[in-house]
């Protein structure tokens, strides 16, 4: 069995409907995410980065959007009851799903900019030439980018599942 459907398993009806409709929200904005059960919660990664957690509790959902995407909604944030990096929706109003959206817009867009997990030689390579976020490598083809000690066919392999586009030879 799935182990997000295990989990989901766990919650009453209402719950359960609940983070179904988040999931569906998190695939809508991100096909490429990878769906699994982290610390908990059913989580989710972009290119190996951590993008939003959901968590489902018996009087709210909780919504984990990192610290960088609690603090860019802190002001909307403020209507709910809020744990270290975690905003709670109780079950008893509607879900806002219009700032739900919104933030999950947010955390796709900062993660997507983020360089994926591809070790740190050649991340560190990268560094030194000035490269510290995604868009950045536009400017770099992958030859280039294999003449950086450090920078190998793994770290290019991993950046193309990531979705990172190199300038054409």
């Amino acid at each position: 069995m799935d182990e997000v459907v295990a989990y989901l398993d766990r919650f009453p009806a209402e719950v359960r409907a609940r983070l179904e409709a988040l999931r569906a929200m998190v695939r809508e904005r991100c096909p490429l995410a990878v769906e699994s059960v982290s610390y908990g919660l059913i989580g989710y990664k972009l290119g190996g980065r951590p993008l939003i957690y959901l968590g489902g509790f018996k009087n709210h959902i909780g919504l984990y959007a990192t610290p960088v995407g609690h603090e860019a909604f802190a002001a909307e944030f403020a209507a709910y009851k809020q744990g270290k990096g975690s905003v709670q929706f109780p079950l008893s109003e509607p879900l806002p799903t219009d700032l739900i959206a919104r933030v999950i817009a947010h955390r796709v867009e900062a993660v997507s900019e983020e360089l994926p997990a591809i070790g740190r030689p050649a991340t560190g390579a990268l560094a030194e030439i000035g490269v510290t976020r995604a868009g950045q490598l536009a400017d770099y083809s992958e030859k280039e980018l294999l003449a950086l000690h450090g920078v190998g066919q793994k770290a290019i392999r991993l950046l193309r599942e990531a979705g990172v586009r190199l300038r054409d030879d």
